[in-house]
């Protein structure tokens, strides 16, 4: 009996230290951010105004790749939007689509995409199971799937114009987020165009590239 008791004991401690010089932990795994957008490419009097800005949400399986977990890949599932306010009147009919510059007044007028987001990373950061405010570089691409491509425009007298623009389907982003702690900066750029169209002798193509803070809560 003193046997089964000795062979318990060792294999409680040694699980334990066994616990203790394995690693567990994962970074980084829900995200949001809010950043500036702004037109890659566009016609010179396509001019953007007021404040534009995106915004996104998001979950990214953190998998470590090396045995002090400094080093990982991440895949996961978000939500994008982006709003970019701009000086050009969008209309649609029978897929002709025309874009003209509002010379009057207005309240509103605004471009804006909704898409899903499958992140792809590869990370690193000088963290540690102990150790939660730490220096991190994460980068890679996301396959986004546009779920709404429109315009809103509301007149002085409070008319509302709606335009849905045509989306050329899924694109792919280059991302990259550097930063300490809390505080990181966000730089995403469009690698594909969400649309690609010509209106009112102008050749349109919507690209973005977008600057701004990104949050990990957990």
């Amino acid at each position: 009996m003193k046997h089964i008791y000795c062979i318990l004991f060792l294999l409680v401690v040694g699980s334990i230290f066994a616990q203790e010089k394995t690693p567990t932990f994962r970074e980084d795994q829900i995200y949001m951010s809010i950043a500036y957008p702004y037109f890659s490419d566009a016609p010179n009097n396509l001019i953007q105004n007021k404040l534009s800005y995106a915004f996104s949400v998001g979950f990214i399986r953190d998998m470590p790749i090396n045995k002090q977990r400094t080093l990982a890949v991440g895949i996961g599932f978000g939500y994008d939007q982006t709003t970019i306010y701009n000086n050009n009147l969008f209309t649609n009919a029978e897929d002709n689509i025309s874009a003209t510059v509002i010379e009057g007044g207005y309240q509103k007028n605004y471009l804006r995409i909704q898409s899903f987001a499958v992140p792809l990373e590869f990370r690193w950061r000088n963290s540690n199971e102990t150790k939660h405010a730490f220096w991190r570089i994460h980068t890679g691409i996301s396959i986004h799937f546009p779920s709404k491509f429109s315009t809103y425009n509301k007149t002085l007298t409070g008319q509302i114009n709606t335009t849905k623009l045509p989306l050329k389907g899924p694109i792919l982003r280059w991302n990259v987020y550097f930063g300490f702690n809390t505080w990181n900066i966000s730089i995403a750029h469009d690698i594909q165009s969400w649309a690609t169209f010509n209106a009112s002798n102008k050749k349109f193509d919507m690209k973005f590239t977008k600057i701004g803070l990104i949050f990990y809560v957990f």
